[in-house]
């Protein structure tokens, strides 16, 4: 199993919230016409970013998924488990973080 469609869904999902011509909520993910199996449609329908991160999305995906919905990195860090809290310090520092 690839991790593609479920990466690919979110991307496009954010292109489609930039688009002014689309009329479209944070939270009105398209699923249709990706190939997602039980655990990544059920990651999407509830906003789960702990299970994007498990289900392999990639994290500036994630970083983008979330602020699209509102949520500062403070608001959706307590949204992960402790063992991906814990990964995730060990990268403070790197440079796509400090912007």
């Amino acid at each position: 199993m690839t991790h593609y469609a479920l990466n690919k869904c979110i991307f496009d999902h954010l292109r489609r919230l930039e688009d002014p011509d689309q009329n479209r909520a944070p939270d009105d993910i398209v699923t249709e016409g990706y190939d997602l199996d039980e655990a990544e449609l059920a990651a999407v329908k509830n906003n789960d970013v702990a299970a994007f991160h498990d289900l392999a999305v990639h994290p500036v995906l994630i970083n983008g998924y979330n602020r699209a919905n509102g949520w500062k990195r403070a608001d959706y860090k307590k949204l992960f488990r402790a063992d991906q809290i814990a990964a995730a310090e060990a990268t403070e520092g790197v440079r796509w973080q400090k912007s």
